[in-house]
């Protein structure tokens, strides 16, 4: 919920200095239409905005299938779209943007089956990631998630 009502403060903001914007561009498009109009004050302020309205979701992935190397299991860690995110849609999308890149031969059902789960370590492999977790560049890539250029 926490998300929610920050993405609204958000749009609450950026719809708040488009209509400022527009008073703004009237009041002086008004004075110069009429000599005898005053024009309006204007008093701007600082506000402190988020890099993006978006949170940062990750996920681990063990490159040994949690099997010990040495004593140790080795993992890495790596952004992933929010789960809010991946829904029947957003699975359908992704079977259809690895389907014409030659990666997934099943029917686009909108279900992260085994296939589609396949079909993303294929393309993940083949782009330098071994994993069947959707990660968020490959997300990107496919341009099935907006780039977020304020997170690294």
């Amino acid at each position: 919920m926490e998300h929610k009502d920050r993405h609204n403060r958000f749009l609450a903001l950026h719809i708040g200095a488009v209509v400022a914007l527009t008073a703004m561009a009237h009041a002086d498009m008004a004075s110069a239409a009429d000599p005898g109009a005053t024009r309006a004050r204007v008093e701007t302020a600082s506000l402190s905005l988020p890099a993006s309205p978006n949170r940062a979701c990750w996920a681990r992935y063990s490159v040994n299938g949690a099997a010990p190397a040495n004593g140790v299991i080795e993992e890495t860690a790596f952004r992933v779209p929010c789960p809010e995110t991946v829904n029947s849609v957003f699975v359908a999308s992704l079977q259809r943007a690895l389907h014409v890149r030659d990666y997934y031969a099943g029917p686009i059902t909108g279900q992260p089956d085994a296939a589609t789960r396949d079909a993303v370590r294929a393309f993940q492999r083949d782009n330098g990631f071994d994993s069947p977790i959707l990660t968020l560049e490959t997300a990107q890539r496919l341009g099935l998630s907006p780039r977020d250029f304020g997170q690294n």
